[in-house]
């Protein structure tokens, strides 16, 4: 026995998918299906391009889709990724964003700089970290000779030379400065030798002190054999000059044991 089973008829015809991708469910219109073995176009056939300086929202031949980007940079960056610890600035593109670095991965920290540097900002940016370097500056500062009153040129001093340069690294200041007075001017002679001008305020916290001895000088009028040093008391920016000239403790270098013509080398550090 045969039995003739007749097709089901199709009502509607069949088309290429064409949905799209919206913020919200729409029913449509078309009176067609789809096939359950469609194709559905989710990607078009451009190959992706190489890492570029500058983000492009991506796109198919359909519409636009929203995409998850990451801007890069057209010019000079920073690193944050604590990954990326070596660089030999060189020229490269392996970080979005950052064409003049080629780095690394290396977990030895920063182990070549071949023809590069690490630029930190004019301003620190501080860390509470103990083993994070935020800070590098290199600069000069002009000192200068005062009394009580802090003024290195209001009272009529002149100067033949007064020079100080300076090295930060991250809360240290190492510094070095040669002054040599030409005119006392009306500076207070019983007052105290303070040497002005420090590129940085000292660090505000009760005792945190940091020498700046005096390395040589001329034209000081005090004994021989007696040393020359100065203090940077917290939260100051300037040296008072003493001499241990006592058993008992030093004395302030006063404006009067410092004649006119009186020079002076110092150099030392000191806490930010």
């Amino acid at each position: 026995m045969s039995i003739n089973v007749t097709p089901i008829p199709r009502l509607i015809d069949l088309a290429a998918p064409a949905f799209t991708l919206g913020t919200a469910n729409a029913a449509g219109s078309a009176v067609t299906a789809v096939a359950s073995d469609a194709t559905l176009l989710a990607f078009d056939a451009v190959a992706p391009a190489a890492v570029a300086a500058a983000a492009v929202v991506g796109t198919s031949t359909v519409s636009a889709r929203r995409d998850h980007v990451h801007p890069g940079t057209t010019g000079a960056g920073t690193v944050v990724d604590e990954a990326i610890t070596r660089f030999n600035g060189t020229g490269g593109s392996s970080l979005q964003g950052y064409s003049s670095l080629s780095p690394t991965i290396s977990d030895a920290g920063v182990i070549n700089l071949t023809s590069g540097a690490l630029a930190f900002p004019a301003t620190a940016i501080n860390s509470a970290n103990a083993n994070t370097l935020d800070d590098y500056e290199e600069g000069s500062f002009t000192p200068g000779i005062a009394d009580d009153d802090l003024d290195p040129s209001g009272e009529g001093q002149t100067y033949h030379g007064q020079v100080g340069r300076y090295t930060k690294v991250g809360n240290r200041v190492m510094y070095s400065a040669n002054v040599r007075i030409n005119s006392l001017g009306t500076l207070n002679t019983g007052q105290q030798v303070r040497i002005t001008g420090l590129p940085f305020t000292s660090n505000n916290t009760s005792g945190n002190e940091a020498g700046g001895f005096c390395t040589g000088g001329g034209d000081v009028a005090y004994p021989a054999a007696v040393t020359p040093f100065g203090r940077i008391l917290w939260n100051e920016a300037y040296i008072r000059v003493y001499l241990w000239d006592s058993t008992s403790g030093p004395t302030g270098l006063t404006i009067a044991e410092l004649s006119t013509g009186g020079e002076c080398y110092v150099t030392g550090s000191y806490m930010t």
